[in-house]
């Protein structure tokens, strides 16, 4: 799969992911709850759904994704959050607050494409449950890769079994990963 497949495909998984029922409000609470990324954990979930994940020289590029997110990303997503309360008394503020949700996705698009250029590899044999389970390896990869990128409302060491955000966190992957292959890890990606 070249890059640019990988980066569209990668976009259809989290349009497609994002708008499952009930998979919205678990991402805005492990965003504005927990300081996780939801496009870096949509990222691993695709990883895991295709048997890959981060090759450890990912890491530099997923530092400066994440400098992207924080200083394009979250701005554009404050602003546009709080135009909303001012829409009651101004409501001509509707089509700028609809400019911003735009750029806001399209931010959100490209750090998509950029962690979907980020190198990967075929899960090691060691990582993977046997037989293979997406949901197990999405959840060991979150465990391993996601930290919170700012200053959370409700404080979290990582996304172990015993973290707050896991209680949110499992659930989401669940429903996330509900049609991935149940056999071996798709190699195409």
């Amino acid at each position: 799969m070249t890059t640019a497949d990988a980066a569209d495909d990668l976009w259809d998984f989290a349009l497609a992911r994002y708008a499952r029922p009930g998979a919205q409000a678990r991402c805005l609470s492990l965003q504005d709850d927990h300081g996780y990324d939801v496009c870096e954990l949509l990222w691993l979930a695709w990883l895991a759904e295709h048997g890959r994940e981060p090759a450890p020289d990912a890491t530099q590029g997923l530092a400066e994704i994440r400098h992207w997110q924080e200083t394009m990303t979250r701005p554009l997503r404050q602003r546009r959050r709080e135009l909303k309360a001012a829409l009651e008394t101004r409501p001509r503020l509707s089509e700028l607050r609809q400019r911003l949700r735009q750029a806001e996705l399209l931010a959100e698009r490209e750090t998509l494409i950029r962690l979907a250029e980020l190198p990967s590899r075929r899960a090691a044999s060691s990582t993977l449950p046997a037989p293979y389970d997406p949901l197990a390896a999405a959840l060991a990869l979150c465990a391993a890769w996601a930290t919170p990128t700012r200053a959370a409302a409700q404080p979290t060491t990582g996304l172990g079994t015993t973290s707050p955000a896991y209680a949110t966190l499992q659930p989401l992957l669940t429903l996330w990963l509900a049609a991935a292959p149940d056999a071996e890890p798709n190699p195409s990606c």
